[in-house]
């Protein structure tokens, strides 16, 4: 039986199986955001597939709560999506990177990173038993009620992909866990302790990254890679996408006049939806 979260993404890749799908205008809208800045791009994506969901993806609303839950600082969620047939509703995690490493987790306690460190240490972990019992531990099993919505692109080639991390596989599949000390880069610069997991042929799964509760966000958490483990991606989307430069233009213009001419427009180009 699927959980929720599988039952949302099933009715979310529906809404884009017509052809010339609305979807690909907004995955190249977000990314186009990229010129405006390098993070930019990341907090219009959740406002933008708010209002997707709400208008395209059949028996679901969304709520953009990512600023809201960031200053309570109690769930990691970036949007809230309601089944309007049951009322369940669930937390889902927008990340929107480059192809490459990828933040599963920022892990807030920072309880993953201390627990290795305890069970694990400076060493390695080969041992079966040992490793389902690690991977049982609270701080992993509550990484399984995040919902991760991983928007990647490529600005090389133009291209996106939208993609899920398969936790169960992922889990099931670490037959190690090894520690990887600070490594120099130049004189100043230092990287962080890591723990990595690999499967039975000593491929990459995922890692779990060092940072205190004082630690920049990206200092710490769970880890991956959209290419070195690419066996335990889903893709659910692709497809390639132009920079919409009348976007651009567009904000910039609507940016520097008044309150009235924003609701002129709104009713113009979107009467269905009315001003609130």
């Amino acid at each position: 039986m699927p959980n929720q979260f599988n039952k949302f993404l099933i009715e979310f890749s529906k809404s884009f199986k017509e052809k010339d799908p609305v979807i690909h205008s907004v995955m190249a809208n977000i990314f186009s955001m990229r010129i405006i800045g390098n993070k930019t791009h990341g907090d219009l994506a959740e406002i933008a597939l708010t209002e997707y969901i709400n208008e395209f993806v059949g028996d679901y609303s969304a709520k953009h709560t990512g600023k809201e839950t960031f200053r309570a600082k109690v769930n990691e969620e970036d949007i809230r999506v309601t089944n309007k047939n049951t009322n369940e509703e669930m937390p889902i995690s927008i990340k929107t990177y480059g192809f490459g490493p990828l933040q599963l987790s920022t892990n807030k306690d920072t309880s993953m990173f201390r627990y290795l460190t305890e069970i694990v240490g400076k060493k390695q972990v080969i041992d079966s038993n040992k490793i389902r019992k690690i991977l049982s531990n609270p701080c992993f099993i509550d990484f399984n009620d995040v919902n991760v919505l991983p928007l990647i692109y490529n600005e090389t080639e133009m291209t996106f992909k939208v993609i899920i991390f398969d936790v169960k596989k992922a889990y099931k599949s670490v037959r190690k866990i090894k520690f990887f000390p600070p490594r120099k880069f130049g004189e100043n610069r230092e990287t962080h302790p890591i723990y990595k997991f690999f499967d039975k042929d000593d491929n990459y799964i995922f890692e779990v990254r060092y940072g205190d509760t004082k630690a920049n966000a990206l200092q710490r958490g769970m880890w991956t890679h959209t290419e070195n483990a690419r066996p335990f991606f889903k893709k659910i989307l692709k497809g390639s996408y132009q920079i919409n430069e009348p976007l651009l233009k567009l904000i910039s213009k609507t940016l520097v006049c008044r309150k009235n001419k924003h609701e002129k427009i709104l009713e113009k180009f979107f009467p269905a939806h009315g001003i609130e």
